[in-house]
């Protein structure tokens, strides 16, 4: 039996994206460096339905996408740069316009029309339309919505594939943990159910992100818990470049140990600190419920949700853990 979703208007600002869908025919659809599930799944989806209805999409990121998502419809056109032009670009899942990367800054002047979709409550709405939804479990969540308006507003409209639920439902279940976050609501569960009437296969979705992993990465979690310490019940560890580099691990952003740590008894916040190829270090900060860390990450220059957010740092690594405990301490 299918459950009807209650009928509700649309926010002004998912109109006036609309209108400026109409209006352009190239776009350039960007999400955030180091991408997560819902930033790839949000980008792939709408990439998808945007060509469904006639407009020229290119689907971008200026980091590497990681091969856990090497399963999704669509990924292998994902660019990291392009020297096309374009009447439209829609940043997707990213709460500040530096995490755009240099695909954004490199396009020539004039740049094009910015629009900014996110749900991250540390956005600093940089966009010309800053469609801002906080209630939203992912961004994804939100591309739903936009498609269904779509479906409405447009002729032909837009049907909702298995390669679409398949994306949209990826970027759900990444940022929900698996629908284990507190901020999981019946209007995500509702969606999901669609995706998956729609065809998309929750199972493998789960599999994929949660019990999927290379050697290589187990490997140089075994080495960085060697560097575990817990301050005022932040449990941290360090992986510098020649860790990774001795487990044959060449990524940076995709560790995915912040989480496992902030498990521990003795912590509410964790943080995992990578150094870069480039010098620069990647932070990913975890809390428990009740405990935030978006705060922090936003004072250090990154941004997110309470119990999930992360960075982009200034090394050296011994300079950026100081500095990451102290933000943690001032901003609880």
């Amino acid at each position: 039996m299918t459950i009807p979703l209650p009928a509700a208007p649309a926010p002004t600002e998912c109109d006036a994206i609309i209108d400026h869908l109409r209006g352009a025919q190239t776009l350039l659809l960007i999400t955030h460096l180091a991408p997560d599930s819902d930033a790839i799944g949000g980008l792939l989806g709408l990439t998808h339905a945007l060509r469904q209805i006639g407009k020229t999409v290119t689907p971008a990121c200026s980091d590497p996408v990681f091969d856990r998502f090497d399963g999704l419809p669509g990924q292998a056109g994902i660019v990291q740069r392009t020297s096309d032009r374009f009447d439209l670009v829609i940043a997707l899942d990213c709460g500040d316009e530096g995490r755009l990367g240099k695909i954004w800054l490199d396009l020539p002047d004039p740049k094009p029309t910015l629009l900014n979709i996110d749900h991250h409550v540390t956005n600093t709405r940089f966009g010309l339309i800053n469609w801002i939804d906080l209630k939203a479990t992912a961004t994804s969540e939100m591309l739903l919505e936009l498609i269904d308006r779509l479906g409405v507003a447009l002729t032909p409209g837009v049907v909702l594939t298995p390669d679409i639920a398949f994306c949209l439902l990826t970027g759900i279940v990444g940022d929900t943990l698996g629908f284990r976050t507190p901020h999981t609501t019946p209007r995500s569960l509702e969606f999901a159910m669609r995706l998956m009437q729609a065809g998309a296969p929750l199972a493998e979705i789960m599999e994929q992100q949660f019990n999927r992993r290379p050697l290589a990465l187990i490997t140089l979690w075994g080495k960085a818990l060697t560097t575990l310490k817990i301050k005022d019940r932040v449990a941290y560890v360090t992986i510098t470049r020649a860790m990774r580099a001795s487990v044959g691990y060449s990524g940076s952003s995709d560790i995915s140990l912040s989480s496992f740590l902030v498990s521990a008894n003795e912590a509410d916040r964790s943080a995992v600190l990578v150094e870069k190829d480039d010098g620069r270090i990647d932070l990913s900060l975890r809390a428990k419920t009740g405990h935030n860390v978006s705060k922090a990450a936003a004072a250090l220059g990154g941004g997110g949700h309470p119990l999930a957010s992360g960075s982009t740092l200034d090394g050296p690594l011994n300079d950026a853990v100081k500095r990451v405990l102290e933000a943690l301490k001032q901003n609880t």
